[in-house]
């Protein structure tokens, strides 16, 4: 089976367990750190193209036009993404549907946050669960960029 995120960095970081506001909060704060400072490349993986908020829009849009490129997987993204914001649609049987990924390579704080999702068929979007790592390491950051370009 193919490495995913998740698997590179629960084997190297403290997991822990969230719900989805936790998650919420931490990658906004990766994603303004990416906005401040903006990288060569964020990637990232929303599961599904309904966690592509019109906020999640925005701030991938305002990288790209910063000139980061920008890479995002999901299932159903055809149609959902702005000009400049790559879309990788994933199928049902990629285990990447799974994952909550944001991979910021930044020169200055490179970082990814990486989850899997516990309740993969929860019909209450608020209630999902999350096991999740934050990993500052450039090593390991790059690793989850190469598995995700």
């Amino acid at each position: 089976m193919k490495p995913t995120p998740y698997g590179l960095v629960n084997a190297a970081e403290q997991v822990r367990a969230a719900d989805k506001h936790k998650l919420v909060v931490l990658s906004r704060e990766l994603e303004r750190a990416a906005l401040s400072d903006p990288p060569p490349l964020v990637v990232a993986t929303l599961q599904d193209h309904r966690y592509v908020t019109p906020r999640t829009r925005e701030i991938y849009r305002r990288l790209a036009q910063a000139g980061t490129h920008v890479t995002l997987h999901a299932r159903g993204l055809h149609g959902w993404l702005d000009p400049g914001v790559h879309g990788i649609d994933l199928t049902e049987d990629d285990p990447l549907v799974h994952e909550w990924v944001v991979v910021v390579p930044s020169r200055t704080r490179p970082a990814v946050l990486a989850a899997t999702d516990l309740d993969g068929t929860s019909l209450d979007d608020d209630a999902r669960s999350f096991s999740y790592a934050v990993s500052y390491d450039p090593q390991l950051v790059a690793a989850c960029a190469a598995l995700l370009t």
